[in-house]
């Protein structure tokens, strides 16, 4: 995949993963939905698909809850993307552990394939999808 985008362009981007990522694990929720824009969706075989703030708001109460007692910890890898004006594609790998007792479990491996918008100057998920491995 060619790079494209601006040197700017591209580094919001990779922040915008690394931010998603750390904010759905640690907090605060609200800045995890800012990673969307308002009319965003996150679209989860386990969890269902979320659109809108208020929607991706209130998932992340039901997320928080079904990790139980668990630390949650995402790791996205091989981040790559294209940009067109306004507009970008891109995706990851995700390998998704809990922590609990000090030990860390694997739950999950699988990618994220995403639809990206500049809005204001800020490069957001307008789409988010999971797979997971081995699930549908």
């Amino acid at each position: 995949m060619p790079i494209t985008g601006t040197a700017d362009d591209r580094e919001q981007i990779r922040e915008l993963y690394a931010r998603y990522a750390f904010t759905i694990d640690h907090g605060p929720y609200d800045d995890w939905v800012k990673c969307f824009t308002t009319d965003g969706v996150f679209d989860s075989p386990r969890l269902g698909r979320h659109e809108g703030h208020d929607a991706l708001l209130k998932f992340t109460a039901m997320y928080k809850n079904s990790a139980g007692d668990a630390h949650v910890r995402h790791m996205m890898t091989n981040v790559t993307f294209r940009v067109e004006g306004d507009r970008g594609m891109g995706g990851c790998y995700l390998t998704y552990y809990h922590v609990k007792n000090g030990k860390a479990t694997l739950e999950a491996i699988g990618r994220y394939q995403d639809e990206l918008r500049k809005v204001n100057g800020e490069w957001l998920f307008q789409y988010r999808r999971v797979y997971i491995d081995g699930h549908g």
